[in-house]
C-alpha cells in the first residue's frame, strides 16, 4: 500500500514537471528570438544575479559601520535558595524577582579608516559582480548563438545529403534502364546501387547530428520545448570591416572579465590599506539606559562615555593580515596580466579566423559553381554513353563535398563573428 501511494506521489511530480515544459511552445525561430530565450530561462544568469545581491550585501555591512549602533535588551528572573549573608548566622532563605530593561548605543567616531578603506574594497567587488553578469551574460549569448548557426548547419548538410540520395536512386534508375535495353553492363547496375547505400549512410549521419545540435540549442537557450520548430535564418554574412588594432583597443576597454579583474585589483589593494589601519587607534562613543528594580515600578539611570582604543601587541596578527592582503593583491594583479594576455590571443585568433573563413566563402562558392557544371558534364556524357557510373558518381561526391565545404565556410565565419564579438566585450 506504501508504495502504491509513493508510486502515485511520483507520478503526479512527473505530470507536473512535464505540464511546466509542455508550457513552452515554439513554433518559429530567429536568432534574437534564442538570444531572448536564453536571456529569459538560462539559469546561469539567475547564479549571475545572485552574486551580484550577494557583493551588495557585502557592501551594505561595510557601511553600516558609519551608523550608529543601538541595541535593547530586556531581563526577567526569579531567585529561590538559602543565602549566607554572614558566617556567624544560619542561612537564610530568600525568594526574590528581578527585572531590567535596557538601551545601547555605539558610534564610531574615528577610526583612522578602517571603515573607508572596507566600503571602497566592498564597492568595487559589487562592480566586478556586475561585469561577472556581464561576461555570463556574454557567454551565455555566444553559445546560444552558436548552437543556433551549428542547428543550421546540420540542417542544411541534412539537405544536400537528401539530394545526394535523391540524385544516387535516380543513378540507380537510369543504370537499370540503360542495362535492359543492353546500353550498360550489369557492373554499372551494381555501381549505382553501392552508391545509393553510401549516399543513405551519409544521410543516417546527418539527421542524427541534426538531432544533437537540436539539443544542443535547447540546452543553450535553458528551455526544452516540445515538438518541432523551424529556424527561419540562414547563415548569412555579416560584413565586419574593422582592423584589428580598433578591435583590440575596444576589447581591452569593454572586455567585462577584464574589467572584473581590474575591479578586484583595486578592491584587494584597498583592503591592504584596511589590513594596514588595523595598527591605527579607534575612537567612539557608547551611552546606556537602564530600568531595573526587584518590583514594579523600574528606577531608570544612565551612563554615557568615550572610548579610545589602540591595539599595541595582537601576536603578529595584524602584520600577518597586512602580508595576506598584499599577497592576495599580487595575485590579483597576475590574474588580471593573464587574463591580458589571453584576451589579446583570443581577440587575435578568432579575427584572423574570420579573415580566412571570408576568404573561404569565396572559394567555396566558385567550387560549388565548378562542381555543379562537372556534374552536368558528367550525367549528358553518362546518358551518351561516353562516361562511365564511377565519372559521374565522382562528380556526384565531389558537388556534395563542394557545398558542405561552403556550408562549413558560412559557419565558420559567423562563429568566428560571434566569438570576435564576445572577445571584443560588445556582445550582449
Amino acid at each position: 500500500m506504501r508504495c502504491c501511494r509513493v508510486c502515485v506521489v511520483l507520478l503526479c511530480v512527473i505530470e507536473f514537471a512535464a505540464a511546466q515544459v509542455r508550457d513552452i511552445r515554439i513554433d518559429t525561430l530567429t536568432l534574437d528570438r534564442v538570444v531572448a530565450l536564453a536571456h529569459e530561462h538560462h539559469p546561469l544568469l539567475r547564479s549571475a544575479e545572485a552574486s551580484i545581491r550577494s557583493a551588495e550585501a557585502g557592501l551594505t555591512q561595510a557601511t553600516a559601520s558609519y551608523l550608529p549602533s543601538i541595541m535593547s535588551s530586556a531581563t526577567a528572573s526569579r531567585t529561590e535558595g538559602a543565602f549566607v549573608f554572614n558566617p556567624d548566622f544560619p542561612p537564610r532563605d530568600q525568594k526574590y524577582n528581578n527585572y531590567s530593561a535596557s538601551i545601547q548605543a555605539n558610534q564610531t567616531i574615528f577610526d583612522f579608516g578602517k571603515t573607508i578603506s572596507r566600503v571602497s574594497a566592498s564597492g568595487k567587488l559589487v562592480d566586478a559582480a556586475e561585469a561577472d553578469y556581464q561576461s555570463t551574460r556574454s557567454a551565455v549569448v555566444m553559445n546560444a548563438q552558436l548552437s543556433y548557426f551549428g542547428y543550421i548547419q546540420a540542417k542544411q548538410i541534412v539537405g544536400v545529403d537528401e539530394e545526394a540520395v535523391a540524385n544516387a536512386e535516380a543513378h540507380v534508375k537510369q543504370a537499370k534502364a540503360f542495362f535492359s535495353v543492353g546500353k550498360r553492363a550489369q557492373v554499372d547496375v551494381t555501381k549505382t546501387e553501392v552508391d545509393l547505400a553510401n549516399a543513405n549512410v551519409n544521410l543516417i549521419r546527418a539527421r542524427n547530428q541534426l538531432r544533437v545540435a537540436k539539443l544542443q540549442l535547447d540546452n543553450a537557450m535553458g528551455v526544452h520545448p516540445v515538438g518541432e520548430y523551424v529556424l527561419v535564418d540562414s547563415l548569412a554574412v555579416q560584413p565586419f570591416a574593422m582592423v584589428l588594432d580598433s578591435v583590440r583597443a575596444i576589447a581591452m576597454q569593454q572586455r567585462p572579465e577584464l574589467l572584473s579583474a581590474r575591479a578586484r585589483v583595486d578592491a584587494n589593494q584597498s583592503l591592504v590599506t584596511a589590513a594596514w589601519t588595523q595598527h591605527l587607534p579607534t575612537l567612539s562613543a557608547f551611552g546606556t539606559y537602564t530600568w531595573s528594580n526587584f518590583d514594579f515600578p523600574l528606577f531608570s539611570r544612565w551612563n554615557a562615555g568615550v572610548t579610545f582604543t589602540l591595539p599595541i601587541f595582537q601576536g603578529f596578527a595584524t602584520q600577518a593580515g597586512v602580508d595576506q592582503a598584499r599577497a592576495n593583491a599580487d595575485i590579483a594583479q597576475a590574474n588580471l596580466d593573464v587574463l591580458t594576455q589571453n584576451a589579446v590571443l583570443d581577440i587575435e585568433q578568432n579575427y584572423f579566423g574570420l579573415k580566412e573563413a571570408e576568404e573561404r566563402i569565396g572559394a567555396s562558392s566558385k567550387l560549388v559553381e565548378q562542381a555543379e557544371e562537372n556534374l552536368n558534364i558528367a550525367e549528358r556524357q553518362y546518358a551518351a554513353g561516353v562516361a562511365s557510373a564511377l565519372e559521374v558518381t565522382d562528380a556526384q561526391v565531389s558537388l556534395s563535398n563542394a557545398r558542405i565545404t561552403k556550408i562549413q565556410a558560412l559557419y565558420d565565419y559567423n562563429s568566428s563573428l560571434v566569438r570576435l564579438q564576445r572577445a571584443m566585450g560588445v556582445l550582449r
